[in-house]
């Protein structure tokens, strides 16, 4: 999946940040170890019921989902809740990378789609492009462009919630302003994503189909999520979301 959908390509990360997120807990989980709960098994049961819905029904997305509930399942009776939380981020994160499927990002992508174009055309307009859309179709001079799918940014968008996920593991900070720093992702996408498509409009006027073709295209799209995650790590340290610095011992005057 992950190797056939360019938009799950973000999927071969996922593993690595899992282990590095474990890593990082380890001493505390290890801290953290406890009296298991016997009530966590309602949790493993459940996953292990999604997981023969999968079987049963060959939809793949609900054997991802099982992974979650059975992790954290066995953890939370095998080793107390507190060792369970301090799990749920990595397990969350591995939960996504298994679940996510075309189909179910389909609506998103179109909206995505929709947005970026009517979007783009505006701010082209006001750039002093004349653009004429027609639901994703854009007309400027003799170039029609089209917002296709793989324009929609939804690839970025994956791609910066994985890291997202894992950035948020790595700080320091409350869990709302964690949350929000996560919400941001979407509105950070769309906005490098419209300024993308913008760029290729205006560019076609002295380039025609070369700024959407060759390589400069790839190159956009580089640029889009190199800008994307800038921003986000600018709005992480906006939000005081910051690793832990190391403790320094204090030196006797």
């Amino acid at each position: 999946m992950w190797q056939s959908d360019e938009e799950l390509s973000f999927g071969f990360l996922v593993l690595p940040a899992v282990l590095l997120l474990v890593g990082l807990r380890w001493r505390a989980l290890v801290a953290a170890a406890g009296p298991g709960r016997n009530v966590a098994l309602v949790a493993v049961v459940a996953g292990l019921l999604l997981l023969l819905g999968s079987a049963r029904s060959g939809v793949n997305a609900l054997g991802g989902l099982s992974v979650l509930p059975v992790t954290l399942g066995l953890v939370a009776y095998l080793y107390g809740p507190a060792a369970a939380r301090l799990l749920a981020l990595p397990a969350v994160l591995l939960t996504a990378g298994l679940s996510l499927y075309r189909g179910l990002l389909a609506p998103l992508g179109f909206a995505l789609q929709q947005l970026t174009a009517s979007c783009a055309a505006g701010a082209a307009q006001l750039a002093g492009v004349p653009v004429q859309r027609s639901g994703v179709d854009l007309f400027t001079g003799r170039v029609h462009l089209v917002v296709t799918e793989a324009c929609s940014g939804m690839d970025s968008l994956l791609a910066l919630l994985c890291l997202g996920l894992l950035f948020v593991g790595l700080v320091e900070a409350p869990a709302a302003r964690r949350a929000l720093l996560l919400a941001l992702v979407l509105p950070i996408i769309v906005v490098a994503n419209v300024v993308r498509v913008t760029l290729v409009l205006v560019l076609s006027q002295p380039f025609g189909l070369t700024a959407a073709q060759g390589a400069m295209h790839p190159a956009l799209s580089a640029l889009l999520f190199l800008s994307a995650t800038i921003l986000f790590v600018v709005a992480g340290l906006a939000l005081r979301c910051t690793p832990p610095l190391p403790a320094t011992r204090s030196s006797s005057a």
